[in-house]
C-alpha cells in the first residue's frame, strides 16, 4: 500500500495506491502554516472517512518545503512508515538541463508518469496546469529535455481581480463565443479561449523544435480545455500521482 503525495503550491493531492491500482485519492488546500500535527489529523480522518487500511511506504513530491518537512513528520508520526522525498536522482531519469537540482520534483515526477504512455515518436509533451502552467518534454527511455513555464489560468484570474477596480472574479468556463457581449463574456473569451490559444501555440513550438510528441495534459484545468486544444492527446488528472507510483515500483 503506498500512499502518494504531490504538494504543490496551491493543493495538494494525495493518492492511495493497492498494487498498481489507485484505491482512493484526496485533494486538500495546500497551507504554509499548519502543524504537523494537524497534518496528522486530516490525515487520520480522510483514512478514517473511507475505511482505508493503513500505508505500509510513503513517497512525496514537494515544490513547497515547509508543508514538506510537516507532512513528512505527520506520515511517520500517524503511520509509522519511512516517508521517503523524491529528488532529480530519485526518479531515475536523465535530467538534461544545465543544473538538474533546479528542476521541479513534480515537473520530473510527470515525466516519468507520461513514460508509462506509448508514444509512436518516444517523445512527450507535458502540460500541467496549476499555480503555475508547465509544458515540458520528454524523451523514451528515461530522458527529460527541458521545458517551459507560464502563469497558471487561476493565478491570471486572481491577479487581475487584484490589480483592477472593476472586474470581477470569474469561474474559468468556456465562453458562448469569441466575442463577448458582456464583461463576464469577455474575461471568459480572454482568460478560457485565449489561454487555449496560449497552450495550442506553446505545443505547436515544441514540435516545431523538437519533433511529433505525444501530448498529455495534466491538472485541474485540463477537463476545462480538453475540447478547446485538439493537441491534446491524453488528459490525465492523476500523472503525477501514477509517476510516484512508477518511481516506487523502480520503473522511472
Amino acid at each position: 500500500m503506498l500512499l502518494a503525495v504531490d504538494i504543490g503550491n496551491t493543493s495538494t493531492a494525495l493518492g492511495l495506491f493497492s498494487g498498481e491500482e489507485l484505491i482512493a485519492h484526496f485533494r486538500i488546500h495546500t497551507d504554509r502554516m499548519r502543524m504537523e500535527s494537524e497534518y496528522r489529523v486530516i490525515l487520520k480522518n480522510l483514512f478514517a472517512l473511507e475505511g482505508l487500511p493503513p500505508p505500509t511506504a510513503a513517497l512525496l513530491s514537494s515544490v513547497v518545503p515547509p508543508v514538506e518537512r510537516e507532512m513528512k513528520r505527520a506520515i511517520e508520526k500517524l503511520f509509522g512508515v519511512k516517508a521517503q522525498v523524491v529528488d532529480a536522482e530519485s526518479t531515475g531519469l536523465e535530467v538534461l538541463i544545465e543544473n538538474p537540482k533546479e528542476a521541479g520534483a513534480d515537473r520530473l515526477v510527470n515525466a516519468v508518469g507520461a513514460l508509462s504512455y506509448k508514444s509512436p515518436t518516444g517523445r512527450y509533451i507535458v502540460v500541467d496546469f496549476g499555480t503555475a502552467t508547465t509544458f515540458d518534454l520528454v524523451e523514451a527511455p528515461n530522458r527529460y529535455l527541458g521545458g517551459a513555464i507560464t502563469i497558471g489560468p487561476q493565478t491570471a484570474v486572481d491577479a487581475l481581480a487584484a490589480r483592477t477596480a472593476k472586474l470581477p472574479r470569474i469561474d474559468l468556463v468556456p465562453p458562448k463565443g469569441v466575442v463577448g457581449k458582456s464583461t463576464l463574456e469577455a474575461l471568459r473569451s480572454g482568460l478560457v479561449l485565449g489561454y487555449a490559444a496560449l497552450v495550442e501555440g506553446m505545443v505547436r513550438r515544441f514540435k516545431e523544435e523538437a519533433g511529433e510528441a505525444l501530448v498529455i495534459a495534466t491538472g485541474g484545468f485540463a477537463e476545462t480545455l480538453k475540447d478547446l486544444c485538439p493537441s491534446f492527446d491524453v488528459v490525465d488528472e492523476d500523472l503525477t500521482l501514477k509517476g510516484l507510483l512508477r518511481i516506487h515500483l523502480g520503473r522511472g
